[in-house]
């Protein structure tokens, strides 16, 4: 049976403040990932941001991963490990990045076509419908209701838009952990029915979508790459959120300018 980490108000300030952090970090990596870019490049400047800033990766060693970001392109869903793979144009790309400020965790990542949306029409229609889905998820946030109803904001929102949600991965609480029970599926599940917003929570809203696939198949047994069962594409957006005694809070995240008059 999972247990909640409630907050206490000192850790949710500290999550507060990695924002900036963790925000900046995100847009950067944006703004680099371009044609001929390596994913090792990426992986470079990311690091060489977090030694500025005294900062600390969250993901790099848990349950053995071995990288410091997650990067994933095109059909592979989530994980692929970086490596020397250059971007190129029409790739579907999406960077997930966690780090540790003040013994706190925050999650948040972005999904972009390398080298414009007019290179990728079905990818960038697929990413901002799901943008979309994260931010009615946001909307529909009220302090003790059920993260069932919440979820259908998520569902409905892909279903309308013909596109379809990875029912296998999920959100998750955070901040003394990567991941906190309990998990958050893409879909209205009965289980979310039991899982009522209270405050003093921190968790991640984690919409993982797809063209057509509903669940992943493992590239190899042994590897960390996940692929789409139907080798269509993928997006992603995730936030992490706090709710506080007063208010509920988005203290990671990315808004990209082409949202904004939604």
């Amino acid at each position: 049976m999972w247990k909640i980490i409630y907050k206490t108000e000192e850790q949710l300030n500290n999550m507060r403040e990695s924002w900036k952090y963790l925000t900046e970090l995100l847009y950067i990596l944006y703004e680099k990932a371009q044609v001929g870019v390596t994913w090792i490049q990426l992986n470079q400047i990311a690091q060489d941001y977090i030694d500025k800033h005294n900062l600390k990766w969250s993901v790099n060693g848990y349950h053995g991963f071995p990288a410091n970001l997650c990067f994933s392109v095109n059909e592979c869903v989530v994980h692929w490990i970086p490596s020397n793979y250059v971007l190129k144009e029409w790739d579907l790309l999406k960077i997930d990045v966690d780090i540790t400020y003040k013994w706190m965790i925050t999650d948040a990542c972005w999904s972009k076509i390398i080298w414009g949306n007019e290179y990728n029409q079905i990818g960038y229609e697929l990413i901002k419908a799901t943008k979309h889905a994260t931010d009615a998820w946001v909307r529909s946030l009220e302090i003790w209701k059920s993260f069932y109803n919440m979820w259908k904001a998520v569902f409905n929102t892909m279903k309308n838009a013909w596109f379809s949600v990875i029912k296998d991965l999920c959100g998750h609480w955070v901040g003394t952990k990567v991941h906190e029970a309990p998990f958050i599926l893409n879909y209205p599940s009965k289980n979310l029915k039991n899982i009522i917003l209270k405050k003093w929570m921190a968790w991640t809203i984690e919409p993982i979508t797809a063209l057509k696939s509903t669940t992943f198949i493992e590239k190899e047994p042994w590897w960390w790459d996940l692929l789409c069962e139907k080798w269509d594409l993928w997006a992603q957006w995730e936030y992490t959120l706090i709710a506080s005694d007063k208010w509920i809070e988005v203290v990671a995240w990315i808004q990209e300018d082409i949202f904004d008059n939604w």
